[in-house]
């Protein structure tokens, strides 16, 4: 597949590593541009040039896409099913079980799972490894983005930088809050952060006085962002046991923090997206366990 594109007239000199992404699809970045002109996939004027070269008016860009075969992953292959919510040949979003982590040192990850769960692209620029867009916290389970293709890879990296995707959680919380909607805005590690929350229901509690169902947004992306700023309003998120302080935790029920909703546009297409999965069910079943709890020591006493 060749394609081909005649600079303007009138226009000013440009870097071909920068105007080569604007005008052939498959680049979908400077970077990818730079290594098409070391490969000699891409031209001016039929001869291959440096990476830094300029391109004037009339000359003849040329883009020769070599075919690509998806090579084998190097890494190996944590063979988990995990649940796919979203897939088509440029972006997939998966449900991440609590408990495994996104990427890291370790074998059984998320990232490593991928090919087993994953269809490969069958785009010209797939990507040889898909990776994870962007991180869930270990303990924290639902949706994480995974990139196909190397345009969805940039398009949607753009989207993460300036804060076009929009991340809703679920959580279970320690305790009622006073207000039903509010704002949280208090720096973490000396940055300005800022978090959102609504509450959706309070049940009583034996153990905790009350737990909330509450709805959390986060507006900017720090490391723990929505765990230390519940903490730090007097409503840690059950079940964690690094920033709940001297409050005893559920014993084996784990972090009740689901990232249960995205908002996003398509990386081709421009499509609005969302896609949302249900909560699992302990987050409710511990509610109404505690409440129950509360209800047989009314009668008792």
């Amino acid at each position: 597949m060749t394609e081909s594109y005649i600079v303007p007239k009138g226009g000013k000199p440009q870097f071909l590593n920068l105007l080569a992404p604007k005008v052939f699809k498959w680049l979908a970045s400077k970077a990818k541009a730079k290594k098409a002109i070391a490969s000699g996939e891409l031209k001016v004027n039929g001869k291959q040039v440096n990476w830094d070269a300029r391109v004037f008016s009339g000359d003849e860009i040329t883009f020769s896409q070599k075919g690509r075969q998806q090579a084998t992953p190097k890494r190996k292959v944590y063979q988990e099913k995990i649940p796919v919510i979203y897939e088509d040949e440029h972006l997939a979003v998966l449900n991440k079980p609590g408990g495994i982590p996104v990427n890291g040192n370790q074998f059984k990850t998320l990232e490593n799972a991928l090919p087993y769960n994953l269809k490969p692209s069958k785009e010209p620029d797939a990507l040889e490894m898909i990776r994870p867009l962007h991180r869930l916290d270990g303990p924290t389970c639902g949706l994480v983005m995974v990139a196909k293709t190397d345009r969805a890879q940039v398009a949607m990296g753009k989207q993460f930088q300036f804060k076009e995707i929009r991340k809703r959680y679920k959580a279970v919380v320690i305790g009622k809050l006073k207000e039903s909607k509010g704002t949280i805005e208090k720096p973490i590690d000396g940055k300005k952060s800022t978090s959102e929350y609504e509450v959706l229901t309070s049940k009583p509690s034996a153990k905790y006085k009350a737990l909330t169902l509450v709805n959390l947004y986060p507006v900017t992306g720090r490391t723990h962002q929505l765990r230390i700023h519940m903490s730090e309003i007097g409503h840690p998120v059950v079940g964690d046991k690094f920033y709940s302080g001297n409050q005893d935790v559920l014993q084996g029920k784990g972090l009740l923090l689901c990232s249960d909703k995205l908002w996003f546009d398509h990386p081709i297409t421009g499509e609005k997206t969302e896609v949302e999965i249900k909560i699992p069910n302990k987050f409710i079943t511990v509610m109404e366990r505690e409440s129950q709890r509360v209800q047989r020591n009314r009668r008792v006493r």
